[in-house]
């Protein structure tokens, strides 16, 4: 019972990184399906806006303003995610570091975990090349729509 009494301690340390973990990909989570909606909602601004014949440029202006603040709150929300990533990386290789001295290691999960994501371990600036080729499409789908000249 001892024994199991060890090893189990020696998991708490891991099985709280896990957990944050998990709380972060639901915050995450959260923050793709709002800026779905929010995408969504520039797009259809930007489409209304080009479709009514009594549009002025204040209109046309105010309705690029929202886009890109929308794709640009996306770009910043996504990059924040890979926080997530980066912050779990660090707290796995902080419990190996102090767990050499003691005898413990990572799970073998967690060391996939830390390699899979080493692109991530210093943390980035942007949220990855596609989220970001996807940020600049929509962002040209909404910018195209006000300016693009009608037939």
């Amino acid at each position: 019972m001892e024994e199991y009494m060890a090893q189990f301690n020696a998991f708490q340390p891991e099985l709280a990184i896990w957990t944050l973990y998990q709380s972060g990909q639901i915050a995450g989570a959260l923050t793709v399906i709002a800026s779905a909606i929010f995408i969504w909602l520039a797009i259809r601004v930007a489409v209304q806006t080009r479709d009514r014949q009594d549009t002025n440029m204040i209109q046309k202006l105010f309705a690029s303003l929202f886009g890109i603040l929308v794709v640009y709150g996306t770009f910043i929300q996504w990059t924040e995610n890979f926080g997530v990533l980066t912050g779990t990386i660090a707290g796995f290789n902080q419990i190996a570091e102090v767990g050499k001295s003691a005898g413990v290691e990572l799970s073998n999960q967690a060391k996939f975990f830390v390699d899979y994501y080493a692109f991530a371990a210093d943390g980035l600036s942007y949220p990855g090349i596609p989220g970001s080729l996807f940020l600049l499409v929509v962002l040209g789908m909404i910018l195209g729509a006000i300016w693009y000249p009608k037939d």
